[in-house]
């Protein structure tokens, strides 16, 4: 048998290596396209007809086994308009890498809900209540009703173990524009959330806070707090109320605390599910202006990533201005990869 030759030894050994080094390492491809046609009213303007993407993406994960209880983790997660093919702005939703052992896990990088840290406010939204189907497209929520603070650049994030259903997460981040004018550490930001989960119980309370230095801009947001709970009826049906202030710098026929609530139910039965929401947030920009909303949706799970959703959504927008009531009613399918 003939010998093998230096150079056939030495591919041989460089095949072995890499094989090995991706057995150590899991890389995950995942992505979701989310579709519906909605019809849109605004006051009494006519319909409006659309095919409205909810937050499509594009995603990689992975994971690498360090030794002695440590794990290291990276993200990178495209947001695109699955109607257009447009990609959203900034291109990632999330993009982070992070380390994980028995203290916790820290991320670091442009961080939302997806991160292993997860996102102190956002997250427990997503733990207690339940969007009409998505939290985006004409029913998103989260920014508009809630302040959620989900997806931020330049950020720092840390996650607990639990303690016995108790755990807790902390972000920390830059928000300046990075210019000759201001530098980019003159903003900052703090969120800390704290949950529990145990049996059919959640609870959650969750703060945050913006400084900027010289002080606050007019009517620039100040600080937050939040609280919840989601208690499960029975195995098919959970109710939910989550509810918080907003606190501004306000100026003269301005608010300084903007109160918000969401109150709802789900029921889950076979490849059914139902959800209805009242929401209500105080107008920052007025002194009696009330946005009160609706949602009730279904959806249809043909599978465990694909379902059929329909919905309607009439959100009240301000009570002191006449003529700005949005009704939205839609019907669309979501499949995740």
């Amino acid at each position: 048998m003939p010998m093998p030759s230096p150079l056939s030894s030495i591919a041989f050994a460089m095949l072995a290596l890499a094989s090995a080094a991706c057995a150590a390492q899991s890389v995950t491809i995942y992505g979701r396209l989310a579709l519906t046609v909605n019809q849109i009213e605004t006051g009494n303007s006519a319909k409006l007809s659309e095919l409205r993407d909810n937050a499509s993406r594009l995603g990689f994960r992975g994971v690498e086994d360090l030794g002695g209880g440590l794990q290291a983790s990276f993200g990178l997660e495209m947001g695109f308009s699955a109607d257009t093919g447009l990609l959203t702005n900034p291109n990632y939703r999330n993009s982070y890498v992070a380390l994980r052992g028995g203290w916790g896990t820290v991320a670091l990088g442009r961080l939302d809900s997806a991160n292993p840290t997860g996102s102190p406010l956002y997250s427990q939204i997503i733990a207690l209540t339940h969007f009409a189907p998505n939290d985006a497209g004409a029913t998103a929520t989260s920014t508009s009703m809630q302040n959620a603070r989900n997806r931020t650049s330049n950020s720092i994030g840390y996650a607990s173990p639990s303690w016995s259903g108790v755990s807790m997460r902390a972000r920390y981040y830059l928000r300046g524009a990075g210019t000759a004018a201001e530098a980019e550490d003159a903003l900052r930001s703090l969120d800390l959330g704290l949950d529990y989960a145990k049996g059919n119980l959640k609870l959650a309370a969750g703060y945050a806070k913006d400084s900027r230095r010289g002080g606050l801009a007019a009517n620039e947001f100040d600080d937050k707090w939040q609280a919840g709970v989601n208690y499960k009826l029975m195995p098919a049906m959970d109710v939910y109320l989550l509810a918080g202030v907003d606190r501004f710098n306000n100026s003269a026929n301005r608010r300084r605390d903007v109160q918000y609530a969401v109150v709802g139910s789900s029921y889950t039965q076979g490849p059914h599910k139902l959800v209805f929401n009242l929401m209500e947030r105080a107008v920052q920009t007025s002194l009696s202006g009330e946005r009160k909303r609706v949602q009730l949706s279904y959806q249809y799970f043909l599978s465990r990533r694909t379902d059929l959703q329909a919905f309607f959504d009439n959100d009240g927008i301000d009570s002191s201005r006449s003529n700005v009531r949005v009704r939205a009613i839609g019907m669309g399918i979501r499949h995740n990869f």
